[in-house]
């Protein structure tokens, strides 16, 4: 999506809020990989989520660089990024996968995603959770994906400073306004980087992630509501209030 000639669904054009919608060859990628291990049905449900699902994985692999297996992740935010994140560093080999949110039930479905451990930081100090789970090795990676860099981020300079992983890779998914009240010297002495994720825009995103999936990468958990397509105004309202839920898909287009 860094195109000079960008044309992207449901922002320069129509999105997809109706029974058909017609679009680019470009835009079309097979699910036929995920139809034995699925059925027909859930592969479609799994369609749905691999653009949130490439969102992660061009975060964490693309922008952060991946780990190497036993290295520790902390996901910042337990929404579909943050969760499906939770999905694909476990799959990469993570030892610890330690996904911080206030939300019980997205704690909750978190862990079936693929997370170690689940924290809440309105009882829990973040940092100090995670120095504890690692034996104070910290992380390698750290995604943020709540959207509230101001808030998070002394809990992400203190594990990068006081943990014993050098490099960490902090790695910015979520839109936001704030300002990141960057620290230097802890960058500098830690030798850790950050990096700016945008969206599914990296290389190979989409085939990897069906890959993934046809393999056994089975994100469908995130989808905590089901609804019809007469439902959807009501529930885009109620988004802007309601954080429990985690990914809607849309499945009665009649």
């Amino acid at each position: 999506n860094h195109c000079e000639r960008l044309e992207e669904l449901g922002f320069s054009i129509d999105g997809a809020y109706s029974r058909y919608v017609k679009v680019d060859a470009r835009y079309v990628w097979s699910l036929e990989g995920l139809r034995e291990l699925y059925g027909e049905e859930k592969m479609f449900e799994l369609g749905s989520l691999v653009e949130p699902t490439s969102v992660a994985f061009n975060a964490v692999i693309e922008r952060g660089g991946g780990i190497r297996a036993g290295e520790n992740v902390v996901i910042l935010g337990g929404g579909p990024i943050g969760a499906a994140a939770c999905a694909v560093l476990k799959r990469s080999g993570a030892s610890a996968v330690i996904l911080s949110e206030p939300s019980q039930s997205r704690r909750d479905m978190a862990l079936i995603m693929g997370a170690t451990h689940a924290i809440d930081p309105t009882e829990v100090s973040a940092a100090e959770a995670v120095l504890d789970i690692t034996n104070g090795a910290g992380a390698n990676i750290i995604l943020e994906a709540t959207g509230l860099p101001s808030i998070v981020w002394p809990d992400v300079e203190r594990i990068i400073w006081e943990g014993k992983a050098l490099n960490t890779t902090v790695v910015l998914v979520a839109r936001a306004d704030d300002r990141v009240p960057l620290n230097g010297e802890v960058l500098q002495v830690r030798r850790a980087n950050v990096v700016g994720s945008q969206g599914h825009s990296g290389h190979g995103t989409f085939p990897n992630v069906i890959s993934c999936m046809a393999a056994g990468m089975d994100v469908s958990p995130m989808i905590t509501k089901r609804i019809g397509l007469d439902e959807v105004e009501e529930n885009l309202v109620m988004l802007q209030t309601d954080r429990n839920e985690v990914k809607i898909t849309i499945k009665d287009f009649d």
